[in-house]
């Protein structure tokens, strides 16, 4: 799958779970934040989420979480999150 293919399905899913419109940048390796004022609301996620799919899924479930709060979670309540999905 081409990365801007990848990219786009990766936005619609994040539109689908939190109801926003969404830009989806690509930072330098590692990079991780959203930006909940933006309109639209811009994630912007490390080159390395197109290297490896399990860093995507989490990166991509991270920015959903922080959207339907409208902030920045910490990793703690990010993993309470997860446990109860």
């Amino acid at each position: 799958m081409e990365d801007a293919e990848f990219l786009r399905r990766m936005r619609e899913r994040i539109e689908q779970s939190t109801g926003l419109t969404v830009d989806i940048e690509l930072g330098e390796e590692g990079e991780f934040s959203v930006d909940v004022d933006a309109r639209p609301t811009r994630v912007v996620m490390g080159r390395d989420a197109l290297l490896f799919s399990g860093r995507a899924r989490m990166l991509m479930q991270f920015a959903i979480l922080c959207l339907r709060e409208q902030r920045q979670v910490e990793e703690g309540e990010f993993l309470r999150f997860l446990q109860r999905n």
